[in-house]
């Protein structure tokens, strides 16, 4: 049985640190953008979360890719 992945679409994650806690650690926030096309090479997304966060007020601290597909049999 050979199963394949039909890519469907992929979402950019930008984690933010957002200041400290009561508890002295820092807090984060993710900024989730959808949209973002299958076929996109992951430098372009990278550089795209870069420029976008020269546009944040506070630190960025990681950047992730999250692809959704869908499994199909054949």
């Amino acid at each position: 049985m050979a199963v394949s992945r039909v890519p469907q679409g992929s979402r950019m994650v930008i984690t933010i640190e957002n200041g400290v806690s009561a508890g002295g650690l820092p807090k984060y926030i993710q900024r989730t953008y959808k949209s973002v096309k299958a076929s996109a090479v992951d430098a372009d997304v990278y550089v795209v979360a870069q420029g976008m966060a020269n546009l944040q007020k506070y630190p960025i601290t990681g950047i992730s890719r999250m692809d959704e597909g869908n499994l199909v049999n054949g």
